[in-house]
């Protein structure tokens, strides 16, 4: 395998006039395969500034379009819960090894992957994530937000799908994200079904045998510290990494997430109890 070039935040050398860069060289047990899941009105594009930063890390990533969003075509009114879980199961059910499965904002989803196909996953990830409690919805929890924030909702006539408004997604969604990224995002964001948030969710032993971990958002305007902390406890969740951006980190902090991401990876692999330990973890050459 050959060396990867190693993020500047990584590039080191020793002291001394033979100083040398590190040698960067992942083998392929430290790489992980992540599958990458978006939230509301998005699509897979959001994880545009993300999958290149793992790449370069020596993972592979997949980031996918739920049904009726981004290039998938699926009418509004047949998406479900059941077709959101099924694509993602699909998903990770094509990655030649267990995956890592990120869920950003919507997090039902991604427990209920978990409980569907514990085996195919290394570990789960949520990102300033909602966490329904068992036999609870997610409308249940976003009917606690900030009704200044739910304003921002531009209902269908059959309030089965809704908008975000421009305005409340650079004031929600991306408040901290670069401006090329804010103007490309707002252009690209489409109705959101309803019919998955209504959907009562159950998880048993299967999803709880994944391991979960939690990444938080300090400056999050529609997942608050609060809610955060308590979809942290509801998770169980093995390790929570908190980063000082907005809902939106896969723009306004890439770099802190994928490092975050990174960790996990690394974690993962040195997890006997997920059986995907194939040697160990090699050290740098100075």
């Amino acid at each position: 395998m050959q060396p990867l070039s190693p993020p500047a935040s990584l590039q080191r050398t020793t002291k001394g006039p033979q100083a040398v860069p590190v040698c960067f060289i992942r083998t392929r047990a430290q790489m992980a395969t992540f599958v990458l899941v978006h939230g509301a009105w998005q699509a897979g594009w959001c994880w545009d500034d993300v999958v290149p930063r793992l790449r370069a890390h020596g993972h592979q990533a997949v980031a996918l379009d739920l049904p009726g969003h981004g290039a998938d075509t699926t009418a509004l009114h047949q998406v479900t819960m059941a077709a959101y879980v099924d694509a993602m199961v699909s998903a990770v059910n094509s990655a030649a090894e267990r995956a890592i499965m990120v869920g950003h904002s919507m997090g039902g989803p991604t427990m209920q992957t978990a409980e569907a196909a514990p085996d195919r996953l290394a570990a789960v990830v949520y990102v300033a994530a909602l966490i329904p409690a068992d036999g609870t919805a997610m409308l249940d929890i976003v009917g606690g937000f900030d009704p200044d924030y739910l304003a921002q909702f531009d209902w269908a006539p059959d309030r089965r799908s809704a908008r975000i408004l421009p305005a409340g997604a650079r004031t929600y969604l991306y408040p901290l994200c670069p401006a090329d990224r804010v103007h490309d995002a707002v252009s690209r964001l489409t109705p959101e079904p309803v019919g998955p948030y209504e959907t009562p969710l159950f998880t048993t032993a299967r999803a709880a045998s994944v391991p979960a971990y939690y990444v938080g958002c300090l400056r999050d305007r529609i997942v608050s510290r609060e809610t955060q902390l308590a979809m942290q406890a509801r998770a169980s969740a093995r390790r929570v990494f908190e980063i000082d951006s907005d809902h939106s980190p896969f723009f306004s902090a890439p770099d802190e997430l994928v490092a975050a991401f990174d960790e996990i990876a690394q974690e993962t692999r040195l997890d006997p109890t997920r059986g995907v330990l194939e040697c160990p973890r090699p050290k740098r050459t100075f």
